[in-house]
């Protein structure tokens, strides 16, 4: 059984699916930045075998509500917090780029309501994180003057076919499903992160929050020539201090992941060979 649902935090409305058996423990995912829950389409199935899936449209994304200027990692992470909170048990946090970011800086918030973390290629230093943002100010640029441009959902779909749709990979699905996500996309949504990188990033400090994370973690990265962002560097430095962290690295696979076609049964294989691990209740 399945719903979309509206999520109040206070301060915002967060829209969310609920999918799976209420009396299985919740597996809370949170999608890349200018996506939404959707994201996760092809392996909410097979998770919610298991586990009762809640996927999250952060703010500003997908049928969430939009809080122009208050896109900062604290305040995505805030909304989470909120949520994970009101649930009647731990939940594992499964998070893609920014996701990512936020599942961690969640899990270190409230360790006592997070019994696992799927982090899929989120940067651990600030200075990669950085690094990524300015490589690619010109293609944030680009979606949001593909964005102001249109004049419906469809023009905007033709105009991403017109710059993309020659790309290895991509499909007619895919540039479907983009322009969705763009359509629906608060213009304001990446202000903060291309103005104030400060401010926007305070707090996503890798050493203190994954000295408050006492559970198991799971990195997942693709290849960095093909466009992941976690570094070689990083790795070894999660395997040399972090013996709850573990790494899995995906071949022919860049950024997107379990979003690129021939991504989504490897990453899902190794999300569910990582929480075969977890413990039930």
């Amino acid at each position: 059984m399945s719903r979309e649902k509206t999520f109040d935090t206070g301060k915002v409305k967060i829209r969310y699916l609920d999918y799976g058996s209420p009396s299985a423990e919740p597996l809370v995912m949170l999608h890349g930045g200018a996506w939404c829950w959707q994201e996760y389409l092809t392996l909410i199935p097979s998770l919610a075998q298991r586990w009762h899936v809640y996927a999250l449209d952060s703010r500003g994304n997908g049928a969430s509500g939009w809080t122009p200027g208050h896109y900062r990692l604290e305040e995505l992470t805030e909304d989470v917090v909120t949520f994970v909170g009101r649930l009647d048990q731990p939940a594992v946090l499964a998070g893609h780029s920014i996701g990512g970011a936020v599942a961690l800086m969640t899990a270190a918030r409230i360790p006592e309501k997070v019994k696992a973390v799927i982090v899929e290629d989120a940067p651990l230093t600030l200075e990669i994180y950085k690094g990524f943002i300015d490589a690619n100010r010109g293609m944030f640029a680009l979606w949001l003057e593909l964005k102001r441009s249109a004049r419906s959902e469809q023009e905007l779909s033709l105009a991403l076919a017109e710059r993309y749709g020659t790309y290895p990979g991509v499909t007619s699905q895919w540039l479907l499903f983009f322009a969705r996500c763009l359509w629906q996309l608060d213009p304001t949504y990446f202000d903060n992160l291309l103005n104030d990188f400060d401010g926007f990033s305070k707090g996503y400090d890798y050493k203190q929050m994954l000295a408050r994370i006492k559970c198991p973690v799971l990195f997942i990265r693709g290849e960095t020539k093909l466009g992941a962002v976690m570094t070689d560097e990083e790795v070894s430095l999660l395997q040399r201090n972090y013996s709850t962290a573990s790494i899995a690295r995906i071949e022919n696979l860049g950024h997107l992941l379990h979003l690129q076609d021939q991504g989504q049964a490897p990453v899902l294989a190794e999300m569910k060979r990582f929480l075969e691990r977890i413990p039930k209740r």
